[in-house]
């Protein structure tokens, strides 16, 4: 994924990065589409040679299927989606598929299933998940595609199960749970101060919100908190960063709306190393994204030392545990009392830097992908159940 997507990018990194590193005795193929990946960029990103256990495969755009076009119910352009890889899996005698992130392909073996969220189900209101270039129907017709079919499927916590179980009906059994990774470029790479500098950020305490402008990320409540501190003569500033996704205008409107253009910055799209030092200087990350059942910007900021307000979205306690401050996301009051709590209390500010920078280096890209290994380790004896040369009968 391009790096501007946010979260779905920097997960893909950084377990990629981390299987690259894993010892295995399983052989890796990665599939890759020739149009927005560059292997030679990626081996620079990645900074590891490719050994000969690491394999690559590039699936050509100049086919499509026309059960995807049945599928999603609109005309689809003819790069958009990949000919159909199963001459790849006889080819190169691949046994299991892991979709590491959620994407439409017709796979004749077998594959886990990684789910982010099932919110379109949850949350139908948002735009974002019933109006928007992947309307509902879409999503819907995706999910119970992928999931119904899939060996395996991989989320976050249980709350995130519960949710598959319920509402596709699929066995408990087959779900595997794993948690959320901490990604690895904040132990990896170093604070850049400049943006602190240029956005004069070193002289006032800011609250900080990396988060694209979906609605559902819901800054909205972040502003009204922030004016109802103004009123009760607090002085924070805010710092927004992330791309716009159709929110960023009216955000930017109420910002006025509200008086607050002096003290809201918007940041827009900023790289990994400048996301460090915002983290590392910020009052607190105050996190209002109303989806779940996980997120990685709490662990991120964790990581970094910096104490965590958090939306109490389905799962945020049992993925963020007693590390954060929680407060309803759709109460601007609840979100000023626990600024004010953290404000007024040293102690307990350090109880949950310390209990965080432990949860985050609990929740590793190694422990994900050790997992991970084990459920290939799991399918293993059943795969050699049947030959792969075999054509076999309807029963």
């Amino acid at each position: 994924m391009d790096e501007q997507v946010g979260g779905g990018s920097t997960f893909q990194i950084s377990l990629l990065r981390q299987l690259l590193i894993n010892k295995s005795h399983h052989e890796f193929y990665f599939i890759y589409k020739s149009n927005n990946i560059d292997i030679n960029k990626l081996s620079n990103l990645l900074a590891i040679k490719f050994n000969n256990n690491h394999k690559f495969i590039n699936i050509s755009h100049t086919k499509i299927y026309t059960k995807i076009r049945k599928l999603f119910r609109k005309k689809i352009k003819e790069k958009s989606y990949p000919i159909d890889i199963n001459k790849e899996i006889i080819n190169k005698k691949i046994d299991f598929i892991w979709l590491i992130s959620p994407e439409y392909l017709e796979i004749n073996c077998g594959y886990a299933f990684t789910v982010w969220d099932l919110q379109h189900r949850l949350q139908t209101y948002f735009p974002e998940v019933s109006l928007s270039g992947w309307k509902y129907e879409d999503r819907e017709d995706f999910y119970k595609k992928m999931i119904g079919k899939s060996s395996f499927t991989i989320i976050g916590n249980r709350e995130g199960a519960k949710q598959i179980n319920q509402l596709y009906n699929y066995p408990l059994e087959r779900i595997k749970i794993i948690p959320m990774p901490t990604p690895n470029y904040v132990y990896e790479l170093t604070g850049d101060d400049k943006v602190l500098i240029k956005n004069n950020l070193f002289k006032h305490r800011y609250l900080f919100y990396p988060a694209q402008f979906w609605p559902h990320k819901n800054h909205i409540r972040l502003l009204k908190a922030l004016k109802i501190l103004k009123q009760k003569n607090i002085q924070f500033d805010l710092v927004f960063t992330g791309s716009d996704k159709g929110n960023l205008e009216y955000i930017k409107q109420k910002t006025k709306e509200f008086n607050l253009e002096n003290s809201v910055k918007f940041l827009g799209f900023v790289s990994k190393k400048e996301i460090i030092a915002l983290y590392q200087n910020a009052f607190a990350l105050t996190y209002t994204s109303m989806f779940g059942p996980d997120n990685i910007p709490p662990l991120e900021a964790m990581a970094l030392n910096c104490p965590v307000i958090c939306a109490n979205y389905n799962g945020a306690h049992e993925q963020l545990q007693n590390c954060a401050l929680f407060f309803d996301p759709l109460n601007e009051n609840e979100i000023v009392e626990q600024i004010i709590n953290l404000q007024n209390n040293s102690q307990l500010r350090n109880d949950l830097q310390d209990r965080g920078t432990k949860l985050a280096s609990q929740v590793s890209t190694k422990q994900y992908i050790e997992s991970l290994i084990k459920i290939l380790d799991d399918f293993q004896p059943i795969r050699e159940m049947w030959s792969s040369d075999k054509k076999f009968i309807h029963l």
